[in-house]
């Protein structure tokens, strides 16, 4: 059984979800913020893989006692049923710098996209534990979680540094007493997917502008060089089956059909390098000279 948070939309959870239903023949369980979307999930994924069981299971990652409700929902609608995958993929993004960035969507970015993860880690990783069979638990940072911050997006960048973090200390913390759970964290490239548009709707619904009924699945993105989220939860399962810790999926052949990749794995060196030369990555040599000067009016 695969369980895979934010899968309502058309994004990397839905990827995900057709992936493990349809190549993978498991089992699935679509959780997400509104009922809306998670009954549109359940019934596309039983219509197009009949062969296994599916459910859509309504959950705000940001409070524990929904997860705490969603893990027996799960255990009474597949009893006997082993989970052998969960991915903590809920997020949102703002996409603003940090002095143009609004105090609310800070508190969004934080609440869903950090302790999303560690409310889903608490509620399935001692499942796993449990467990007598081999399993994988993977959280979704992004490319932005290993690379500098930029001039936009600065809480969403700042959220996914932290989740890679978290990523790797929980790997640490499962290595000796739990073996045979596999911790992975998903840093994906360019996905076609519509999150901007999903985080702006959810924060309209907690601002009490908008319904959640009337929430519907805010679509794939508008980049034509994009991955699309089948062929994305493609490499996913590539790199697990690799054992790859760091699971950074890059816009490369066969997961795309051209030949203009984003380049992640460059620009993430970038960074590292800059750090190992001790060189800045945006001051130079005029800003530094003036750091410290007084400023002339």
């Amino acid at each position: 059984m695969a369980v895979i948070t934010g899968a309502g939309n058309d994004g990397i959870g839905w990827g995900l979800c057709c992936h493990a239903a349809g190549k993978l023949g498991m089992h699935v369980v679509a959780i997400d913020l509104h009922e809306s979307l998670v009954h549109s999930a359940q019934e596309r994924l039983r219509q197009q893989c009949p062969q296994v069981e599916s459910f859509g299971l309504v959950c705000d990652v940001t409070k524990p006692d929904d997860l705490a409700k969603c893990v027996d929902n799960i255990q009474s609608l597949l009893p006997g049923k082993t989970i052998g995958a969960v991915f903590a993929n809920a997020g949102v993004m703002f996409s603003r710098t940090v002095l143009k960035s609004k105090p609310e969507e800070w508190a969004a970015t934080l609440n869903v996209n950090i302790l999303g993860v560690v409310n889903t880690i608490q509620a399935f990783v001692p499942i796993l534990q449990s467990q007598a069979f081999n399993s994988i638990f993977s959280a979704t940072a992004s490319v932005g979680g290993l690379v500098r911050g930029d001039h936009g997006g600065a809480s969403y960048q700042a959220s996914k540094h932290a989740v890679v973090a978290i990523c790797e200390s929980l790997s640490f913390e499962l290595a000796r007493k739990s073996p045979h759970i596999s911790i992975h964290v998903l840093c994906p490239c360019i996905v076609s997917s519509g999150l901007h548009r999903s985080s702006a709707v959810n924060q309209k619904v907690s601002e009490g502008k908008l319904a959640a009924g009337e929430v519907v699945s805010a679509g794939g993105g508008d980049f034509a060089l994009a991955m699309t989220p089948d062929r994305h939860a493609e490499q996913v399962f590539d790199h697990i089956a690799d054992g790859n810790f760091y699971m950074i999926t890059d816009n490369i052949r066969p997961y795309v059909d051209h030949d203009k990749p984003f380049n992640g794995l460059e620009i993430i060196k970038e960074r590292y390098d800059n750090m190992m030369h001790s060189h800045s990555t945006t001051a130079t040599p005029l800003t530094r000279s003036l750091v410290g000067q007084p400023r002339q009016l």
